[in-house]
């Protein structure tokens, strides 16, 4: 049975992360565009049928009419609507920060509120969390229920730690939801695991779109000049002491080169790529993203 302490403790966090979610969503002002790029594209062709007075006379197809008594107009059925599902990273990179929240923290909202802006817009979300392995998967659904689902997933500390193999994570995605989806994958892009380029080619193959967020904590990729100061891994097994301003240049240089990398990679699979940093507003970074069009939805 679970502490009582313990359950208290988490229905705080959650009861924060939920009102964080609907104060942020309402700031959210890439909604109208997010909906506009997400609801049905068009129609598809579904056959002929005869002709009736009512009808359009443009929709007449004349090709297929000629040389019969009677003429046809060809019928359409609108697209279904499109689902969404988020792959979230949840290893142990993710709980790290200097800002206000540690990068999983900042993660969880992001996610949170991209769930219920989408159930607001009665669109469908699935969602996953991977750690070591599968850890939760929701194909997806729509409906309040499901947003309280996933505020109850991400506030249980259990569901992370370990390591995160993105082509497990995208194996699994590819093999369980639909076509008529818009994935996006959470995640610090930090000690990833797996040949992730080739299956997320494959996603982006298969999907209507994929979205990569890359969420970065400063000191990913800048360090500070403070002297020296003790480093952990992620993992927790090793420390050492290091004098920063004698590595800094060469560390903020190194990590610009791999986040430069990391996007040439993600793009090349077809993915979009948006990168936010935990000391600023994502509304904004995505509003700015759909003004701007940026890779093509």
């Amino acid at each position: 049975m679970p502490d009582v302490e313990d359950y208290i403790s988490r229905k705080e966090i959650r009861d924060e992360l939920d009102a964080e979610v609907k104060r942020v969503s309402s700031l959210f002002r890439f909604v109208l565009k997010y909906q506009r790029h997400f609801q049905p594209s068009g129609v598809e062709f579904s056959g002929l049928r005869q002709y009736l007075p009512s009808d359009d006379a443009s929709r007449i197809d004349w090709k297929n009419s000629a040389g019969k008594e009677d003429l046809f107009v060809k019928q359409y059925e609108e697209e279904l609507d499109m689902d969404i599902f988020i792959v979230f990273d949840a290893s142990d990179t993710m709980l790290f920060g200097t800002a206000e929240k540690l990068k999983s923290e900042y993660a969880a909202v992001v996610s949170a509120a991209l769930s219920f802006a989408s159930i607001e817009a009665g669109i469908n979300v699935g969602f996953g969390m991977w750690a070591d392995g599968q850890q939760i998967f929701m194909t997806p659904q729509g409906g309040h229920d499901r947003y309280q689902r996933i505020l109850d997933e991400l506030t249980k500390q259990k569901n992370y730690g370990g390591s995160f193999n993105l082509e497990n994570a995208i194996n699994d995605v590819i093999g369980q939801i639909k076509e008529n989806t818009a994935i996006f994958v959470v995640s610090d892009l930090i000690d990833v695991e797996g040949e992730w380029k080739s299956k997320v080619t494959l996603a982006s193959m298969k999907f209507r779109h994929t979205m990569t967020i890359m969420v970065r904590d400063l000191r990913d990729y800048k360090l500070p000049d403070s002297g020296n100061i003790r480093f952990e891994s992620a993992d927790g097994m090793k420390q050492m002491v290091v004098d920063t301003g004698s590595v800094r240049e060469k560390y903020n240089e190194e990590a610009q080169k791999q986040e430069n990398a990391i996007e040439e990679k993600v793009e090349g699979a077809g993915s979009s790529f948006l990168k936010i940093d935990t000391r600023k507003k994502f509304s904004s970074r995505f509003a700015e993203f759909f003004d701007n069009d940026e890779g093509e939805w």
